[in-house]
C-alpha cells in the first residue's frame, strides 16, 4: 500500500470527514442561501426594473470571494487546537490525503455549491415579479460577454492564500490573513510608486502594480501601457501566487507533528 496516496484509504478519510462535518456544511449552505437571497432581494425591491445581468455578476463575484475567503480560512484551522491536531495526525492516512480532502471541499465542491445556490436564488428573485412586461435576464457564468468565469480563477487565488492562512496562523485565521493581504497590498503599491517615479523622474498621477501609468507634461496628459498581448503575461503573477500558496499550505500540513 502506497504511503503517499491510496484510493481506498482516501475514500474512507473523505467519507469520515463528510460524515463528521455534514451538519456544519448544511448549516453553512443555508446561511449562504439566505445571504444571497437577502442581497439579491434587496436590490430587486429597491428598483422598478429587473436586476441587470451586470449587477447580478457583481453580486456573484463579491459573494464568491467573501464567502470563499471565510470558508477557506476554516479548512485547516483545527490544527491550531492541540487536541484536534493530535486526533487528526493519528488518523491512518498520509499528509497528502488529509490535505487533498480540505482542498477538494474548499475549491471544486465549494464552487459547485456556491454556483448552485446563487443561480437557484437568482432564478427565484429575477422571475418573482412580472416587472411590468419587461423580460428579466439572468447573468450567464460561461459567456464571452460577461466573462464571469474569470471570477472562478480569482477565487482559486483567494482560496490558496486563505487556505495557507488557515494553517499558518493559530487563531483568528481569517482576520489575520485578511490583514496580512491588506498590509502586503499597501507595501507593494507604495514600493511600486517609488520605483516608477525614480525610473521616470517626474510626478505621476497614479501608478498601480502591474498596470499602466499616467503623467502630465504641461497641458498634455499621457498614458503609457503595454500591448494587450504583453499585459496578458501579468496573469502569471496571480497564478504563480496561487500555486505557491497551495504548495506552502501542503508543506505546513506535513510539518505538523504530535
Amino acid at each position: 500500500m502506497s504511503q503517499f496516496f491510496n484510493l481506498s484509504r482516501f475514500g474512507r478519510l473523505f467519507s469520515k470527514h463528510t460524515t463528521e462535518h455534514a451538519g456544519g456544511y448544511l448549516l453553512a449552505t443555508g446561511v449562504l442561501l439566505g445571504g444571497i437571497g437577502l442581497v439579491l432581494g434587496f436590490v430587486a425591491v429597491s428598483s422598478s426594473q429587473p436586476v441587470s445581468p451586470d449587477m447580478q455578476g457583481v453580486i456573484f463575484v463579491m459573494g464568491l470571494l467573501a464567502a470563499g475567503a471565510i470558508f477557506s480560512s476554516t479548512v485547516f484551522s483545527f490544527y491550531g487546537n492541540r487536541k484536534q491536531t493530535t486526533a487528526a495526525l493519528m488518523l491512518p492516512a498520509s499528509h497528502w490525503e488529509k490535505y487533498l480532502v480540505g482542498w477538494l471541499y474548499s475549491v471544486p465542491l465549494f464552487i459547485a455549491v456556491y454556483v448552485g445556490c446563487f443561480y437557484l436564488i437568482d432564478a427565484l428573485v429575477v422571475n418573482l415579479e412580472d416587472w411590468h412586461g419587461q423580460t428579466p435576464k439572468m447573468v450567464r457564468l460561461f459567456s464571452n460577454e460577461s466573462k464571469l468565469y474569470w471570477s472562478l480563477v480569482g477565487y482559486a487565488v483567494v482560496n490558496a492564500v486563505f487556505l495557507w492562512g488557515s494553517i499558518f496562523f493559530q487563531k483568528q485565521q481569517f482576520v489575520r490573513t485578511a490583514f496580512g493581504l491588506l498590509l502586503v497590498g499597501v507595501l507593494v503599491s507604495l514600493a511600486n510608486m517609488q520605483v516608477v517615479k525614480g525610473l521616470v523622474g517626474r510626478k505621476l498621477d497614479g501608478v498601480l502594480p502591474f498596470a499602466g501609468m499616467g503623467f502630465r507634461d504641461g497641458q498634455e496628459w499621457y498614458s503609457v501601457n503595454l500591448e494587450p498581448t504583453q499585459n496578458s503575461w501579468f496573469l502569471l503573477v496571480p497564478v504563480g501566487v496561487m500555486l505557491l500558496a497551495w504548495a506552502a499550505a501542503y508543506l505546513r500540513v506535513t510539518e505538523k507533528q504530535i
